[in-house]
């Protein structure tokens, strides 16, 4: 035997792919060919293929509207109606030309097997009832079917286009206060958009359907009595035999193509009733119908009660007991045991893209397709942080988080989105931010990390590693080993709880992209009762929610807790006598003017238990030659000054810095007033973690210690960094 050539095998593929590169060519041939059976006498043979093509068309037509999620999905459905509909008048202008042409010559069969078929065994021989029958599906199909499909097209494409300014205004409010982003803002634009040209094309193909009803009406009357005719005064006929066969053809004529017809009007009707459900229309039905056990067992009585006055007892028995059993298997408290017996499924066997955590904490997987400003994606790997006992537990935790978060900077986290990525390595995870990744770290599943201190881990027996997330050196241990040294005094973290204590970090770095303009509306509203009418006096009279937000979101960038509300907002007010022109008070001195009011609350977290503060300040010549950089036109403008001097003084506070967290004690730079916006800007990217203070802002009851001086290379010769000194600042 020959082996098949590898051409020949990728033929179909040829063809497929050719097909895929021609659709628009696919169109153009079928309405030449839909031409060409209105001009062209076709013979009976050609007929049967075409009238079968028709009803396999409306066949799948209709099939393909059951199975649509959305009606969008099928947005094409409106111009696939127009050519069904041409595609049928065509078939009826040639099987009429065969009809009056040659059935007084060829008898039953002149138009076809599939016209005879339906004139002969549909209709059961007989004229009259075949004429009842075609009455019937038309009655059904105008009157009932199309006529109502028609007027709800009508009225969801008025709705559709009265809803479109609101629907606009309502994505333009999302965007505005960060629920979704521009991408997601555009789609949905185009979605609503898609909504309004679908609905309006389905008020026009409605009418097409309809005009079909009328016109198969037409066209069989004109079958029978023109063919009555040309069989009497042509074909030499009597008026019996002309009746009998004319009569029949026209029948199963107009039977054939009605009932496609009927098929698509169904389908038409299913398009713009579905419009409100999402989801396959027969999951809906069936989801909905029997989604109440109690209508099913009164549905059975009822049959029962007519079966019992003999009303069919055999068949109306059977049934109402079909329902019962229907409405014993779907009862909640069987769903219940049901549901027990298949909780034992592996976490293995849990999708990959779908998590359903059961605490309000974290965000369902399929709430919605907008975005979520806190996603933790994990690899496969991790699956198990998300199922049976540990899923709550990182419920709990992330909900812990939530109310520490709120304790110590006075806003709420949204909720968190948890889900499984297969793109990531398996024991790896990453938080995003509003989509974007703002971490990758690699953990050890079933593993706990204990970090090494000023004890040594020599005799701790494990897998030698950097921390994951602060880089300090450590071991990953076993589980039982990490219980006995948590007893021991060591510091260990499960897997869970350094995930836990990353996303608190990144939480409180990035809290002011998490406070949207509908957050601040929230704090606003939220506020305890005695301190709205404050809130009335500046909002938004003197200031939009805008403003304040900018103000919060300021205040938030530097860790300042706005707890404390209404100080807060009696510095605005403040403010706004000081400055009534809203275009003359900019953002960094409205913040500053705040920084000031709420003093105790950015003391407080910076001060030991006996309210000192420990200090880096600058030494004079460094500030001097800051005052001297500051562009004062330019409010929290970074100083322009020289690379050199702008490396020496971030290398020497850089330093100092490190040297006092070494010590156990928070980053704080303490500056005169003038300086403290400049210093800020020239510090944020290098030395982030710095708190900057001013003298102003040392409250009543705290006092300053310094813990070193930053002296820049171009002040002296000799940079002099100065060691941790326990004299009290003045």
């Amino acid at each position: 035997m020959n082996p098949t050539p590898l051409n020949n095998l990728s033929a179909p593929n040829d063809w497929k792919g050719s097909v895929q590169k021609n659709r628009d060519l696919v169109l153009v041939l079928a309405l030449g060919g839909i031409l060409m059976a209105i001009l062209v006498p076709l013979p009976g043979p050609v007929m049967d293929v075409l009238l079968g093509v028709n009803i396999a068309i409306s066949v799948l037509i209709l099939l393909t509207v059951v199975y649509l999620k959305s009606p969008l999905e099928f947005a094409a459905f409106p111009s696939m109606l127009l050519i069904a509909t041409l595609y049928r008048l065509a078939l009826n202008i040639a099987t009429t030309r065969l009809i009056l042409s040659k059935a007084g010559q060829e008898g039953g069969f002149a138009a076809g097997k599939v016209v005879n078929f339906f004139g002969e065994f549909v209709s059961a021989s007989n004229a009259v009832v075949g004429f009842i029958i075609f009455a019937v599906l038309a009655v059904i199909q105008f009157v009932v079917v199309t006529k109502g499909a028609s007027r709800i097209a009508e009225v969801a494409a008025r709705f559709t286009l009265d809803r479109m300014p609101g629907a606009q205004m309502a994505i333009d409010a999302d965007l505005t206060a960060g629920n979704i982003s521009a991408s997601e803002a555009r789609l949905a634009r185009e979605d609503l958009a898609h909504q309004a040209d679908f609905y309006g094309a389905m008020d026009g193909a409605s009418k097409f359907v309809r005009g079909d009803a009328i016109a198969a009406v037409l066209i069989t009357s004109i079958n029978i009595f023109g063919g009555i005719a040309i069989g009497v005064f042509q074909s030499g006929m009597s008026i019996g035999e002309s009746v009998s066969v004319f009569s029949v053809l026209a029948i199963g004529d107009g039977i054939a193509t009605q009932l496609p017809a009927l098929f698509i009007s169904v389908a038409a009707g299913l398009m713009v009733t579905r419009a409100s459900s999402k989801g396959q229309i027969g999951h809906v039905m069936v989801g909905q119908v029997f989604a109440n056990p109690r209508a099913l067992l009164i549905t059975a009585m009822v049959l029962l009660s007519l079966a019992s006055v003999g009303l069919s007892p055999m068949a109306l028995g059977s049934l109402s007991l079909v329902l019962v059993y229907l409405a014993y298997s779907l009862s909640p408290s069987r769903k219940k045991s049901h549901e027990n017996s298949v909780s034992t499924v592996p976490a293995e066997q849990v999708h990959d893209h779908e998590v359903e955590p059961s605490s309000a904490a974290i965000s369902h997987e399929g709430q919605n397709a907008f975005q979520r400003p806190l996603v933790i994606e994990l690899g496969p790997g991790l699956r198990g942080l998300i199922s049976s006992k540990e899923e709550s537990s990182l419920s709990a935790s992330i909900e812990n988080l939530r109310n520490e978060i709120r304790e110590e900077l006075g806003i709420d986290l949204p909720p968190v989105k948890v889900s499984i990525q297969r793109n990531l390595g398996r024991q790896e995870y990453r938080i995003l931010l509003r989509e974007i990744p703002t971490c990758l770290t690699e953990l050890k599943r079933g593993k706990y990390f204990v970090t090494e201190t000023d004890r040594s881990l020599n005799t701790v027996p494990g897998d030698p590693a950097p921390h994951p997330v602060s880089g300090k050196s450590g071991k990953w241990i076993d589980e039982d080993e990490a219980t006995m040294r948590r007893s021991l005094g060591y510091h260990c973290e499960s897997g869970q709880e350094i995930l836990i204590g990353q996303l608190r970090q990144m939480t409180i770095d990035y809290a002011q992209d998490l406070l949207t303009r509908n957050e601040t509306k929230i704090l606003l509203e939220e506020i305890h009762p005695g301190a709205r009418p404050l809130v009335a006096e500046l909002i938004p009279e003197v200031f939009s929610v805008a403003e304040v937000q900018r103000v919060f979101q300021a205040l938030l960038s530097e860790k300042v807790s706005l707890r404390d509300l209404e100080k807060i907002l009696e510095a605005l007010g403040e403010v706004a006598i000081e400055w009534p022109e809203a275009s003359r008070r900019p953002v960094e001195a409205v913040v500053e003017k705040v920084r000031n009011r709420v003093s105790r609350s950015i003391c407080g977290p910076l001060a030991d238990s006996e309210g000192v503060i420990r200090v880096v300040t600058l030494d004079p010549e460094s500030e001097q030659c800051l005052f001297e950089a500051r562009n004062q036109g330019i409010p929290g403008a970074v100083p322009e000054l020289a690379p050199e001097r702008y490396r020496a003084i971030l290398q020497s506070v850089s330093h100092q810095v490190d040297q006092l967290e070494r010590g156990g004690y928070p980053a704080v730079v303490l500056c005169p007033p003038e300086l403290r916006i400049s210093i800020k800007k020239l510090l944020e990217k290098e030395v982030p973690k710095a708190s900057v203070l001013s003298y102003n802002e040392i409250a009543h009851g705290f006092s300053v210690v310094s813990g070193g001086m930053a002296r820049a290379d171009f002040c002296s010769t000799e940079s002099t960094l100065s060691g941790e000194r326990e004299s009290t600042f003045e």
